[in-house]
């Protein structure tokens, strides 16, 4: 069967990789599941061994095809459908879900965003991706990796390398390195008083990552604002976006939500 690039296809071959997935995933017999993009079914195979109930999620119409074909267990439910348009609240049921999978490379930051907006229906993420977008997730401040999607998922997450994954054990062989990373939610992620201008205001320095936060801050705030955050606020405005913490991005955005609420 023809793999696709356009949909990002790099089948795993390796059982022994797959064991290890699921084995680091520490799925149990309660416990459901849900994995995007099982293709020929290599890891779908290993994670109906272990879970209760296993959701498939397969984009490609021959691929689902064949998937229905090899498996016929009752635990198991495919859905023909592109993950990303998927409404995860229609395939829950009050219980949470663990994810593993060998995600499609191109949906991997969509998706994992996708994941973050409904972090309240998992338990777990454990999914191979690229290696160096898991150095990306994993960055910590000061580093050139350090950005959007390291502060977004690390606030809610703690996240971890688990290995790498070289390029022979796909086919077609991808160009890159590929690597398994868990997402577990973190239990004590600080108060927020807005988050959406906390995520506006990620975006925005970011967007700017080389400027000083005193510069890339003036668009996002009015005059008086800007102003007064700069008088009352123990920042160093002469840092730029990397350099700063999680915590410090928390601060800095509930800071502004009560300048502005007592504007």
């Amino acid at each position: 069967m023809v793999k696709k690039k356009s949909l990002g296809q790099h089948f795993l071959i390796e059982d022994n990789i797959a064991r290890k997935i699921v084995r680091i995933s520490d799925i149990g017999q309660n416990d459901i599941v849900w994995e995007i993009g099982p293709g020929s079914g290599v890891l779908t195979r290993f994670l109906l061994e272990k879970c209760r109930k296993l959701f498939a999620f397969e984009i490609d119409n021959e691929w689902f095809g064949y998937l229905q074909s090899l498996f016929e267990q009752t635990n198991h439910t495919l859905i023909n459908a592109d993950i990303l348009q998927v409404d995860f609240n229609k395939y829950f049921d009050d219980e949470k879900v663990k994810i593993v999978a060998n995600l499609p490379y191109q949906i991997t930051s969509p998706l994992l965003f996708k994941i973050l907006e409904n972090r309240d229906l998992f338990s777990s993420i454990t999914v191979m991706i690229q290696d160096e977008v898991a150095d990306r997730i994993c960055a910590r401040s000061g580093n050139k990796e350090y950005g959007k999607l390291s502060i977004k998922l690390q606030l809610y997450y703690t996240i971890k390398k688990k290995f790498s994954v070289p390029p022979h054990v796909f086919r077609p062989q991808p160009k890159v390195n590929s690597a398994v990373v868990q997402l577990i939610p973190k239990q004590d992620v600080p108060e927020i008083l807005n988050h959406k201008q906390l995520w506006d205001l990620i975006d925005k320095v970011f967007n700017h990552r080389r400027k000083m936060l005193r510069v890339s801050l003036k668009p996002f705030l009015a005059k008086n604002e800007y102003e007064q955050l700069l008088d009352t606020s123990a920042l160093d405005f002469t840092r730029r976006p990397e350099d700063l913490s999680i915590r410090e991005f928390v601060d800095l955005s509930n800071a502004i939500e009560t300048i502005k609420e007592g504007a």
